[in-house]
C-alpha cells in the first residue's frame, strides 16, 4: 500500500517495515473486523464499511486491496465507530493497534504517511455521508448496488435484503420496496438471496437523477464527534504487506 492516493510511501518499504508485526486472516463473509485492536489492509476480501452514531447510520463505502480499515483509531480514541463487515470473503493482513503505535513511535516518517492517508480517509467518509443523506432510499440501494457491482466486477450479487438493510442502516422492508421499484424500472433482477444487475449504467442514473421527493434531513456531522470530520477510503492506492 502506498499511504497517499497517489505515490507516497514506497511499498516495498512499508511492507518491510510492519511484516514483522503483522498476520494474515481468511475471513468468511459475515465477519466483524475488530478494528478498536486492529488495523486492517485487505487482500483479496471486500468489508463494508458503516459510519454510526448513536441511532444513525451512514455505509461509507467497501474497503478492498489497496484500502486500509481502521486507520483512525491510531490518532484519535474520539473517531465515530465505523462497523465493518466482510463482503467478499477471502484475505486481510492484519495488524494491532498497539503494536502499530509503538512501531509509528519511533519511525516519523511512516506516522506522517499513515496520518495523511487517515485524514484524507476521514474526509472522504463525510463526502459519502453528504451524498447518501440526499438521497431517496430508491436511490440509495441503486448506488449501492451498482457500486457493488463494479467492485465485484460481475452482474451477480450474492446477499439477502437483510444484509443489503444492515449495510444501508435502513429497514429491511424499505430495501424490499426499493428492489421491487429498480425491478420495475427493469434496472435489477431480485432472487432470494442475490440481485441480478440488467443495466448498470441505468442504476448509476437513477441513483443521480432527482426524485422530486424531499431528501432526509439528517445531517451528516451529527454522527460525527465535535472535532473530528470523516471520508471514505481512498480506493486507487495498492495493498501494503501483499
Amino acid at each position: 500500500m502506498t499511504c497517499e492516493p497517489r505515490g507516497g510511501f514506497p511499498r516495498d518499504e512499508l511492507a518491510e517495515r510492519l511484516a514483522p508485526i503483522a498476520k494474515r486472516l481468511n475471513l468468511r463473509a459475515g465477519a466483524q473486523l475488530a478494528i478498536d485492536e486492529m488495523v486492517y489492509f485487505p487482500v483479496d476480501g471486500i468489508a463494508t464499511l458503516v459510519l454510526q452514531r448513536e441511532t444513525t447510520r451512514f455505509q461509507v463505502g467497501f474497503a478492498m486491496r489497496g484500502d486500509v480499515i481502521g486507520l483512525q483509531r491510531l490518532f484519535t480514541g474520539q473517531f465515530p465507530p465505523i462497523l465493518a463487515e466482510v463482503f467478499r470473503p477471502g484475505g486481510f493482513i492484519c495488524v494491532s493497534l498497539r503494536q502499530l503505535r509503538e512501531v509509528v513511535a519511533t519511525d516519523g516518517k511512516l506516522r506522517e504517511r499513515l496520518a495523511v492517508y487517515a485524514l484524507k480517509a476521514t474526509a472522504q467518509f463525510l463526502e459519502e455521508a453528504a451524498e447518501t443523506v440526499a438521497l431517496t432510499l430508491e436511490r440509495r440501494v441503486a448506488r449501492w448496488v451498482a457500486r457493488c457491482s463494479a467492485i465485484l466486477a460481475s452482474d451477480l450479487i450474492v446477499v439477502t435484503h437483510h444484509d443489503l438493510s444492515r449495510a444501508l442502516g435502513v429497514r429491511r422492508s424499505g430495501v424490499t420496496v426499493a428492489l421491487h421499484v429498480l425491478e420495475g424500472e427493469r434496472l435489477i433482477r431480485s432472487k432470494r438471496g442475490r440481485i441480478e444487475v440488467l443495466d448498470r449504467p441505468g442504476l448509476l442514473a437513477f441513483a443521480q437523477s432527482w426524485s422530486g421527493a424531499s431528501p432526509q434531513t439528517v445531517e451528516p456531522q451529527a454522527i460525527m464527534s465535535p472535532n473530528v470530520t470523516a471520508r471514505r477510503i481512498p480506493e486507487d492506492n495498492h495493498s501494503a504487506l501483499t
